[in-house]
């Protein structure tokens, strides 16, 4: 990643940049993170993003300066990731993923796991080259990854 870009957790100020950065997702990616097209963040999904009530979640991001470029969830051990078009394929999301690991190894989670749409190709590749296995989701048009941590 570029040494001008940083990489920190959400603060309560960062709300309108992360309603910015879901708006200016293409429908695509939208698709891909929100499982809808959706044009932005709910009141309600967005307080979740911004809160975190257990120590053990985190929310993390990219910035490029002041531009949000890449946003990083985890909760309860389930993992979402979405980085900004002009910057897909640049290593964001690969260096968010490594954060979300090194999280959640400190806080010594047994698991990790997400659910990617089974056309997702990027995601499950991400997902795969960090130990990642598919499993069955309960859904046909989704893919549940799942990484079991260990913790000694």
């Amino acid at each position: 990643m570029r040494p001008d870009r940083v990489i920190r957790r959400l603060t309560r100020h960062d709300r309108a940049l992360v309603q910015a950065f879901v708006r200016g997702l293409s429908p695509r990616s939208r698709r891909e993170r929100y499982f809808s097209a959706i044009a932005e963040l709910t009141p309600r999904e967005l307080e979740r993003t911004m809160r975190r009530s257990d120590p053990r979640d985190a929310n993390i991001a990219a910035f490029d300066g002041p531009a949000l470029i890449a946003l990083a969830e985890c909760a309860g051990g389930e993992i979402a990731l979405a980085v900004a078009d002009p910057v897909q394929g640049l290593g964001v999301g690969r260096e968010l993923m490594q954060r979300l690991l090194e999280h959640a190894r400190g806080a010594k989670l047994p698991v990790l796991y997400g659910l990617v749409r089974g056309g997702n190709r990027a995601m499950l590749r991400l997902a795969a080259s960090f130990g990642f296995r598919p499993r069955p989701s309960g859904d046909p048009d989704l893919v549940r990854v799942e990484l079991a941590l260990a913790h000694a």
